[in-house]
Order: structure tokens, then C-alpha cells, then sequence
């Protein structure tokens, strides 16, 4: 079976936002070290591939459900599809056979490209994701050549710290009559009583315009396993092609292209495509597949 490797640059079109730690009021970007050129250490903002990774589960398990005529799925099986699942202590349950999992991979594309536990084993996923990493004058000596523009920026000044603030709409006279009671009013300036609920917070970003390096690979796959993250891959871009936080309001904003594609094996070939499956798999073996969902409950 072939396995594929696409690797890149991506742009981003809105900051971005992926929480660490908190300083106060304000939520740091997530951090890694990056040794030096000269030796010495310094922390870089860095996206997981695990955040990018749970996004393309997350299509690729509603794309199944859809399929599958949104049946009311029991929660072990929710958990297995929408989170990976869990893994229960040794001797709690059944386990699946051999010959179980390999049906179960051949039935649930899904399962076998994101991985899963349940049914008292952990099941590998086909699917890598590498972590993105910003392109700038901290990083350029662990970047494939083909990533650097040339003359790249540090990365403090990339980031920048967003304030928001939220207001208390219970204050809010022409709200009144929205809350129980009609809200109990100060004497004198017609506000209901009562502690505000306004805060003000910042959110530590990488700007609009950052280039990030990435790359995604697929291990030995099934024509139809390489389809269905092509649909999880296209259902994200559709959706916005989002990532991090914050979505909702428009950060995390991506444009990355994975058009081209690598082919391991049999043959090394540039540019080649990733095959398509067959289309109705879900639909046709309905039930099958629940069934099959079901031993990892």
C-alpha cells in the first residue's frame, strides 16, 4: 500500500491563537525551546500538529456520521470517533481479535487513519501531522530550504496581544425584562443592582500575514482511506480552514495548499494525486460498520 507526504508553507489570512499559559489577564501563545545557531535557547510560539490533527477528526468523524443517517450513536462510540476514544483497565471488557481490528479498518476508514482506543487495544492511525511552525529568524536554520523567503523577521515581531472585553448585559436597562424578576434596580440611575460582570482580557496572537511551515503525511493507505481524508481535508477548507482559537470570531484563518503530493511507494513520484475511493462506503455497509463501532465500545 502507498503512503504520501505533503509539505509546505501555509499563510496565515487572520491571527491566530493557541493557548499556554496565562500571565494575569492575558493567555500566552503555546511555546516550544529552539536551540540557537550560536548555542543558546529561546521559546518560540509553536501550533501543535495535535490542534490541526483533532480539527481533520473532527470533519472526517461528522462526514461518517452523515453517511451513516445520523443515527443516535451509543457514547462509548462518540467518544471513538469525535475524540479517539479511551482505553479501559485490562480485564474490564472485551477484546477485539485480530481479525476483528482488521475489519474494523477495512469498514471505518475513519478509525484507521485517526487512530482510536477501545475495545482494550490502542489502534495506531495512518494519519501524521507535523507541528507549524513559524517561519522566522529563530527557526530558519531548521527549515527546509525551499520554506525561507530570505531575510525573515524575528518572531517578537510577529506577536502581539489582542484585548477584548465583555460587558454586562444585566446592566443593560432595555434588557430588564429578560431576567427573572425584571432585575432589582439601583435607587436613582435605573440599572439593575447587583455585582458587574464586565471584565476586560488579552489574548497573545501571531499576526495575519505569518508564513508556517507544515507538513502532513499518510502511511500506508487504502485508496479509500486516502478518500476519506481528502473529504476531511476539503470539509475543513470549506468550513474556513480554520485553526486555534477563538474561530468564531474570525482568527485562525489558514491558506495552505496540499495539492501536491508526494507517493512513497511503490514508486517515488512528485505531484501525483491521491487516489479516490469508492464513494458510498458509509451508506452501503451501514450497518456493518455500527456493528464494527460497537466492538470498541
Amino acid at each position: 500500500m502507498p503512503s504520501y507526504r505533503s509539505e509546505g508553507v501555509a499563510t496565515l489570512l487572520s491571527s491566530v491563537s493557541h493557548g499556554g499559559e496565562h500571565a494575569g489577564t492575558v493567555q500566552m501563545l503555546r511555546r516550544e525551546r529552539v536551540v540557537q545557531p550560536d548555542g543558546s535557547v529561546t521559546e518560540v510560539p509553536v501550533i501543535s500538529g495535535n490542534a490541526l490533527r483533532g480539527i481533520l477528526r473532527d470533519h472526517s468523524a461528522g462526514l461518517l456520521w452523515r453517511a451513516l443517517g445520523e443515527p443516535e450513536l451509543p457514547l462509548p462510540v462518540f467518544h471513538v470517533l469525535w475524540s479517539g476514544g479511551a482505553l479501559a483497565k485490562a480485564g474490564a471488557g472485551h477484546v477485539i481479535t485480530s481479525q476483528q481490528l482488521a475489519e474494523l479498518r477495512r469498514l471505518v476508514p475513519h478509525v484507521s487513519l485517526f487512530g482510536a482506543a477501545g475495545g482494550g487495544r490502542i489502534i495506531e492511525g495512518k494519519l501524521l501531522v507535523g507541528k507549524l511552525t513559524p517561519v522566522c529568524a529563530e527557526t530558519a536554520h531548521i527549515m527546509p530550504p525551499g520554506a525561507l523567503a530570505g531575510g525573515e523577521r524575528s518572531i517578537w515581531e510577529m506577536l502581539q496581544v489582542e484585548e477584548f472585553s465583555r460587558r454586562d448585559d444585566a446592566k443593560r436597562p432595555a434588557l430588564t425584562a429578560a431576567i427573572a424578576g425584571g432585575g432589582v434596580l439601583e435607587a436613582g440611575d435605573g440599572k439593575p443592582d447587583g455585582p458587574a460582570q464586565q471584565m476586560r482580557y488579552g489574548i497573545e496572537t501571531i499576526a495575519a500575514g505569518t508564513r508556517l511551515h507544515w507538513w502532513i503525511g499518510l502511511r500506508d493507505v487504502t485508496g479509500l482511506e486516502a478518500e476519506t481524508f481528502r473529504a476531511a481535508l476539503a470539509s475543513w477548507a470549506a468550513d474556513g480552514a480554520h485553526l486555534g482559537g477563538r474561530s468564531a470570531t474570525g482568527h485562525g484563518r489558514l491558506a495552505i495548499s496540499s495539492d501536491s503530493w508526494v507517493s512513497a511507494a511503490p514508486a517515488l513520484t512528485a505531484g501525483s494525486a491521491l487516489p479516490a475511493g469508492p464513494e458510498g462506503h458509509a451508506a452501503e455497509h451501514r450497518d456493518r460498520i455500527l456493528e464494527a463501532l460497537g466492538w470498541l465500545g
